[in-house]
């Protein structure tokens, strides 16, 4: 299955079915704690910005339709966190449990790796469902930070977060 994908930057024209796929799963999940789907001028803004920071941002195609996508955008506003990004990853939910999370995020990493400016990066996981997200995680070396506990709520019930990072150049 994932030698039959394609990995490759975000493009202007992947908009449409990247927030089709982000909308799927406001509606549908607990990963995200938005609740409401975004509007495709606000999601087109938070592109423009990801690239605007030459951040990663990576989409993964079959048969030349987009399934999934992955980026990195600042883990918090304040100047100090400067080098501390936060991953998503999302994947249309017709191709879940393929591996294809897994594999967009090493893809993200590699990316990473070049860009000397990042040093962190954070994993903010969502509590309902989290098994598949915390071990794509494990998988590519993340480490299990902390939880904050009952910070979300979303569809009447409170949601922990689970933090997991990957430190680069990391001394041991």
């Amino acid at each position: 299955m994932i030698n039959s994908l394609k990995f490759r930057p975000f493009n202007n024209k992947d908009i449409s079915d990247i927030l089709k796929i982000y909308n799927f799963h406001i509606s549908n999940g607990m990963g995200s704690f938005e609740e409401k789907e975004v509007p495709y001028e606000t999601f087109k803004d938070l592109c423009k910005n990801i690239l605007k920071l030459n951040l990663p941002f990576i989409v993964c195609e079959k048969n030349k339709k987009v399934i999934a996508f992955t980026y990195l955008n600042k883990f918090r506003n304040k100047s100090g966190y400067r080098y501390a990004f936060e991953n998503s990853i999302y994947v249309d939910i017709n191709f879940t449990g393929m591996g294809i999370g897994s594999e967009l995020l090493k893809k993200l990493i590699e990316v990473s790796k070049r860009n000397t400016n990042i040093k962190s990066i954070i994993a903010v996981i969502g509590s309902n469902n989290s098994k598949a997200s915390i071990k794509i995680h494990k998988k590519n070396r993340f480490k299990m930070i902390g939880t904050l506990k009952q910070v979300g709520f979303k569809k009447n019930q409170w949601l922990d977060s689970i933090y997991m990072q990957k430190i680069f150049n990391e001394k041991n």
